[in-house]
């Protein structure tokens, strides 16, 4: 659109300023088909700026250069060189553009200053000063456009190395975590689960109570669920291809293990410590990881909660699929609200909330404790 607007104000001002001329200069040459083609061709090659601004600096100072040798009367017909003779060196191509300007003031000074008027060393050494004086402010804004594109281009390097600390900076920390938990936390897990499978094998040579030698069958359990869960943990805190540390993914190429869910629910009931009972409602169908995770949590600190202070003797578990969405509550037949319940709700809700659910939590309708959350699935 602009390079139209361009095309029709360059023609008017210059079909108009060169018809209008010829009253004052009544000894120039008359203009024929080849003067009015000079200008139409000068004047239509500017419809391919900016992409061809050499070409048509090319096509315009030759229009220009035959305009002033054959004769015709003069006018601003040399303004599509000008304008291109700007373009040109403010894209850069400075010695192109020098050029170009040193030839639309050699063709004029060797045509009109060898003539006999008065005047004509003037009229050239004017529009040499014109000519210069478009070159420089081309120049200038070359030199800006290129200031403003090194400014941009800095602040796009700063920014890509902000990001980059920053993520470096975020992948150090996953990897001390990840350090302090393979180190701390799975070596604690580990001697716990020894020493169950150790004190569970004395139980049964001494044949002690089926009590005793149940609970250290669930500790032993427990604590191994706790290691492969908390290595499938390490796994997203540390990167694919980290180096090797031993934990995470093996530090031998060896499968991360997938995350717990809705598939893993029987066996985290199972080794609960209570007996626990799941009902499913509607049909069974693969969850968004998100959900899948969020449900076997779920169910796993309400749980935790139960043995811990609702000295329940029970409790159930219901999982319900709906039209995009599931359910899962969990309900025991412990002391309700009047049991301390610590800062596992809290972290449960927040779990539920990230994952875009809504959690609810109090007396059970019969008794006991309920622990409700729905999540979108």
């Amino acid at each position: 659109m602009r390079t139209i607007a361009l095309v029709c104000g360059m023609a008017a001002v210059v079909f108009a300023s060169t018809v209008m001329a010829y009253a004052n200069q009544p000894q120039a040459r008359p203009l024929d088909v080849l003067g009015w083609t000079l200008l139409a061709l000068n004047v239509l090659a500017l419809a391919w700026l900016p992409g061809r601004a050499p070409a048509v600096l090319a096509a315009t100072a030759a229009a220009t250069a035959a305009f002033f040798a054959l004769g015709y009367a003069l006018a601003l017909w040399p303004a599509p060189a000008l304008v291109a003779l700007f373009s040109v060196v403010a894209a850069g191509r400075r010695a192109l553009g020098w050029a170009g300007a040193a030839f639309l003031v050699a063709v004029p000074a060797a045509v009109l200053i060898p003539a006999p008027e008065a005047d004509n060393a003037a009229g050239v050494a004017l529009w040499a000063l014109i000519v210069t004086a478009v070159a420089q402010l081309a120049e200038a804004s070359g030199a800006r456009r290129a200031r403003a594109a090194e400014a941009e281009r800095r602040a796009a390097e700063a920014e890509r190395t902000r990001e980059e600390e920053a993520r470096r900076r975020a992948q150090e920390e996953r990897l001390r975590v990840a350090r302090e938990l393979h180190d701390v936390t799975s070596h604690t897990v580990s001697v716990i689960a020894l020493h169950a499978a150790v004190a569970a094998e004395a139980v049964a040579r001494a044949g002690g109570p089926p009590e005793a030698a149940e609970a250290l069958r669930v500790i032993r359990a427990s604590s191994r669920q706790a290691l492969t869960e908390m290595k499938a943990v390490l796994g997203v805190l540390r990167p694919p291809h980290a180096p090797g540390d031993g934990y995470g993914d093996g530090g031998g190429g060896e499968p991360r293990s997938p995350s717990p869910g809705c598939a893993q629910l029987p066996g985290l009931l199972g080794a609960a410590g209570l007996p626990v009972t799941l009902d499913v409602e509607g049909e069974p169908r693969t969850l968004p990881p998100a959900a899948d995770l969020t449900v076997y949590r779920v169910v796993q600190e309400a749980l935790t909660n139960t043995i811990r202070h609702a000295a329940a003797t029970r409790a159930r578990v219901t999982l319900t699929y709906e039209t995009g969405a599931v359910t899962v509550r969990v309900d025991d037949d412990g002391k309700g609200s009047r049991a301390p319940r610590g800062h596992g709700l809290t972290g449960m809700a927040e779990r539920v909330a990230a994952a875009g659910g809504r959690l609810d939590t109090g007396d059970g309708p019969g008794g006991g404790f309920r622990v409700a959350a729905r999540l979108p699935a």
